[in-house]
């Protein structure tokens, strides 16, 4: 039987050591799955990084023109679905190195004079997290307009409101999807900051951890990556190294926490008890073996998966606990969480786009539902505002409840009549509109 051959390793020196199987199998785990994802981020910083070392006189105009087709080349194969990594390749890094080292010899090996894989780890990440930002904020500012087009559709139409899960005070099905129009955008401003003030810096050029003897332009380089800044100090780019990812997440943890309220509110909103909205076919799921339900089951997942996203973040925030300061290999177990985190948020944003456009308010339910006790708050504050102290109003409101009447044509008059900020008559829908623009732009 014919022996499989060695794959020479980069790091080998003057022999070829014979990988144990499993130790081979179990180093690179699923790492090559999310590499194969991010070739194209580690590709644009190898080329930066050439033209880094051409700039510095370490390499040549002519053999920068052949590393850079070296690497186009290599877009060109991944773009075909032609460059596939295997175990043996170890990650991304070493295969576009392998590459360009067979494709252009002495040339290919200058492309890691004083870089690290350790360095080349960091910046692909961040300008892959870069763009996940981007996409991210997209899918959260759509939603936003989607629940916000809802919210003008039926800014009037009544709602009860709820405290201690009993009814409350009057609201609208406009001021309660505005909320989380409001929510999103907090949401998509915490993602912003973390991007622009902590992902948006470049740590390419810090080597293993403890810098290289040159003198090379970092900031020159950072400003060909795209980067706001340079990260400075070269211990701590290894350090924040799932610091920064975590931080993601967590933006990540604040649109889903987000998601799973307006989830459970269309859960308990559209059950049979309440019945405020009628559910979409299109978005229902059926039984097995009951034939009367229609199931919501698309929420149920978004709640679910919530919990999912957190602990991808706890997950990812454990592995970086007790290490002390540099690179560790097990720091590859970070992408896992990452990459679920970032998965399930997108995916939970994309669906609840759809669910918004399949649920229709059921205008005499939501009527039906607005029972006189509802106003009783306002009823006090009518007596107020002929001079009866709130504290004389509330009891006397509160001993005759009974006797409260109310109108449709009342209900709609009262729930105008909260003209503040934020009331259910001065949503301020236009200024939420113009908000979502300015972070669409930004």
């Amino acid at each position: 039987m014919t022996k499989k051959p060695i794959k020479r390793k980069i790091w080998f020196k003057k022999q070829t050591v014979e990988i144990d199987p499993q130790v081979e199998n179990y180093n690179a785990g699923e790492d090559i799955i999310y590499d194969q994802v991010m070739i194209p981020n580690d590709v644009f910083g190898s080329r930066m990084y050439a033209r880094l070392l051409q700039k510095h006189g370490i390499i040549t105009k002519k053999e920068l023109g052949q590393l850079e087709n070296g690497l186009d080349e290599i877009l060109k194969l991944y773009a075909d679905g032609k460059f596939q990594l295997k175990v043996e390749d170890e990650d991304c890094h070493t295969k576009i190195e392998d590459y360009l080292i067979k494709k252009l010899g002495s040339t290919g090996k200058k492309i890691h004079t004083a870089r690290s894989r350790n360095d080349q780890v960091l910046v692909m990440m961040r300008l892959y997290l870069k763009d996940q930002s981007i996409e991210l904020s997209k899918l959260a500012l759509k939603l936003a307009k989607d629940l916000l087009a809802t919210a003008k559709k039926y800014e009037f139409t009544p709602m009860p409101g709820y405290t201690h899960m009993q009814k409350a005070m009057p609201t609208t099905v406009g001021t309660w999807l505005a909320a989380f129009v409001e929510s999103l955008l907090d949401d998509t401003r915490i993602l912003k900051a973390i991007t622009e003030e902590l992902v948006d810096q470049n740590p390419l050029g810090s080597g293993a951890g403890y810098g290289s003897p040159f003198s090379f332009d970092r900031d020159w380089l950072s400003k060909q990556l795209g980067f706001k800044r340079t990260q400075n100090n070269v211990i701590y780019c290894q350090n924040s190294r799932g610091k920064i990812e975590g931080m993601v997440l967590e933006s990540c943890v604040q649109m889903m926490l987000t998601l799973n309220k307006l989830a459970s509110d269309l859960l308990f909103f559209t059950t049979q008890e309440f019945h405020f909205f009628d559910i979409n076919d299109s978005i229902a799921t059926g039984s097995s073996i009951m034939p009367q339900k229609k199931n919501l089951d698309v929420a149920e997942l978004i709640r679910g998966r919530t919990a999912t996203v957190v602990a991808c973040k706890n997950e990812l925030l454990m592995n970086i606990m007790h290490k002390i300061s540099g690179y560790h290999r097990d720091g590859q177990e970070i992408k896992r969480p990452l990459f679920l985190g970032l998965k399930y948020t997108k995916s939970s944003l994309e669906v609840m786009s759809v669910i918004i456009k399949n649920i229709t308010p059921r205008v005499d339910v939501l009527y039906d539902a607005m029972t006189p006790e509802l106003f009783a708050a306002h009823k006090a504050f009518e007596q107020v505002k002929k001079g009866v102290p709130f504290r004389d109003a509330y009891i006397e409101v509160g001993a005759n409840l009974d006797k409260i009447k109310v109108t449709r044509k009342d209900m709609d008059r009262m729930l105008r009549e909260s003209t503040h900020q934020g009331g259910t008559g001065n949503l301020g829908l236009k200024k939420l509109e113009k908000e979502i623009a300015n972070l669409s732009r930004n």
